[in-house]
């Protein structure tokens, strides 16, 4: 999909499409993260509301328990004792990615069965919502995904409801994809959750440079974890600042130790595979620069001793990504004995040719959902993985 440039600047279109947000929904929230990119919504949405008389506007923020101290400073000072803001601050066991983990792909914010090892004590403030009864929908562990999108159509209550999201398509092709392939009655910048949620991406356009220019011109608050990124050399269009362990955010472990020590020891006891993570994410080890063959194997060979080395429940897991992915590939001309073990690398990268060198990358990159084999998140693979403990 080509891209359209416009004479007006993304400033002026955003201001245009939160007008259109407030004229078009009855009901209206904000996900806020305490990121760079919510913090600049967050603004020009409350600019919006007061314009319109919708004060105050309703803010939700997922506390996934495993954050820098300083992001929830930036929370505290912006949102807490805002008469602009109705706050809805959530600590509930929820299940979150852990991705420099085999042994622990996923690891659960504030389980009351591990409070004495949580790495912040639990937040004290009116808005905190800790009680799991809270919500009619809330099971326990369930997915910080799906509980965002149940919370969405609970907020709705029956009326036509938006969320508003700070996802920059600038960021990567996947996003660009996923926000603007949709769409909502013609807004390219929206996307339809069901029927009476729709997800809004008003500065969907907006790059890097332009969120660190309005914060600079506007002089708004902004997360002062940026600063301490900044001092560690990481570049500005790399700084994340939600729980470190995803597949995306692992690159910044290494520098937790560097600018909240206190904290990072708390995490290493709390979640497995940081210090690993930390360590090796920028390295070979967890696939990011380049996957070695060791000497004397093929890609195959080491495809089933990587599987072998896993704990059954992952190895299981894997397993059955592997077999879908063979079967698809064998009813599309490649039966297994034509299965390369490593092939045209522009290929492969593309998705376009199977081949073991793939299968060993993905499980080495620890790629939980297999994206790089074509696979997408699915709730019943982690219905699946987690229906005993849950139970």
């Amino acid at each position: 999909m080509p891209k359209n440039y416009r004479d007006e600047n993304v400033y002026i279109a955003a201001k245009k499409r939160m007008q259109d947000i407030f004229n078009t929904f009855p009901k209206v929230y904000v996900a806020f993260s305490g990121g760079k990119d919510s913090t600049v919504m967050l603004h020009l949405a409350l600019e919006i509301a007061k314009s319109e008389n919708r004060l105050p506007l309703d803010v939700l923020f997922v506390d996934l328990e495993g954050q820098y101290n300083i992001t929830i400073k930036h929370i505290e000072d912006v949102a807490v004792n805002s008469e602009e803001i109705n706050l809805h601050w959530v600590c509930l066991p929820l299940n979150l990615r852990n991705s420099v983990s085999v042994f622990q792909p996923h690891w659960r914010c504030w389980d009351p069965e591990q409070s004495e090892a949580w790495i912040r004590p639990m937040p004290q403030h009116p808005q905190v919502i800790s009680n799991p009864e809270h919500y009619p929908f809330f099971k326990y562990g369930m997915e910080f995904e799906d509980f965002v999108y149940q919370w969405g159509n609970w907020f709705s209550n029956d009326e036509l409801s938006t969320c508003l999201l700070g996802i920059r398509s600038d960021e990567s092709l996947n996003r660009f994809f996923s926000v603007t392939s949709n769409g909502w009655r013609s807004r390219n910048w929206m996307s339809k959750a069901s029927e009476n949620l729709i997800f809004s991406y008003p500065i969907y356009d907006w790059r890097t440079e332009d969120i660190w220019r309005y914060v600079g011109k506007e002089k708004i608050k902004y997360n002062k974890l940026y600063d301490y990124f900044y001092l560690c050399g990481i570049s500005i269009h790399k700084m994340r600042i939600c729980q470190p362990y995803g597949d995306d955010q692992r690159q910044s472990l290494a520098y937790y130790h560097q600018i909240e020590p206190e904290t990072w020891c708390k995490v290493v006891r709390r979640v497995h595979g940081v210090n690993f993570g930390a360590y090796y994410s920028k390295t070979a080890v967890l696939g990011r620069v380049k996957v070695l063959l060791p000497e004397g194997l093929t890609w195959k060979k080491y495809a089933y001793i990587l599987l072998e080395s896993m704990p059954e429940i992952t190895r299981n897991h894997y397993t059955g990504k592997i077999k879908i992915f063979l079967r698809w590939w064998e009813n599309n001309g490649f039966s297994l004995e034509l299965i390369p073990d490593q092939g045209n690398l522009k290929l492969e990268n593309s998705g376009k040719l199977p081949s073991w060198r793939r299968i060993c990358k993905c499980i080495i990159k620890n790629d939980w959902w297999c994206r790089s084999l074509g696979f997408t998140q699915t709730k019943n693979t982690y219905k699946t993985l987690y229906d005993k403990k849950i139970a």
